[in-house]
């Protein structure tokens, strides 16, 4: 497979991936041109089996370069999910905005592992081996990092219901 297939199919899920991880949508766009670049120049020297999970492990550690780079990260507030179906009322768009951006702001409680492997998992669908892949972590080590991530998750919206 060339380049130009491979970003065709997955150009909208590496964007989507690393927007909710710099929630800026120019600097995911210029981390995605970054990842596809740098697949392009190891695509020839090995070709991996799973080109998603290649991907998101390249756009993973270019996220992760950037943060090192730039150590302050300012994250301003991303407008998520612009195709969202116009027979949809305000008011129900409203209400799941509310809950994604609830759910980012407990995510962003967590520690960094911990919402990684919970992003790629239940958020992105990848099986564990994968995800474990991705992080360059063994796969019991993801599990439980995923275990605790969603307990402290638990905690976070137990604590917001009773505030509320």
């Amino acid at each position: 497979m060339d380049i130009q297939e491979l970003y065709k199919l997955y150009i909208n899920d590496v964007y989507r991936y690393l927007l909710s991880h710099c929630k800026d949508k120019s600097l995911a766009e210029d981390l995605t041109q970054d990842t596809f670049m740098k697949a392009y120049l190891s695509l020839d020297k090995s070709p991996p089996n799973a080109l998603k999970a290649w991907l998101f492990k390249i756009a993973y550690h270019s996220f992760i370069d950037y943060i090192r780079r730039n150590k302050r990260l300012d994250i301003s507030e991303p407008a998520f999910f612009t195709n969202i179906a116009q027979s949809v009322s305000v008011e129900a768009e409203f209400l799941q905005n509310e809950d994604k951006n609830e759910l980012y702001n407990n995510l962003d409680r967590l520690k960094a592992v911990q919402k990684q492997a919970i992003m790629l998992c239940d958020i992105e669908g990848y099986s564990y081996k994968e995800a474990a892949s991705i992080l360059s972590i063994k796969e019991n080590t993801l599990k439980s990092h995923i275990f605790r991530g969603r307990g402290k998750l638990r905690q976070l919206y137990n604590k917001g219901s009773v505030e509320r």
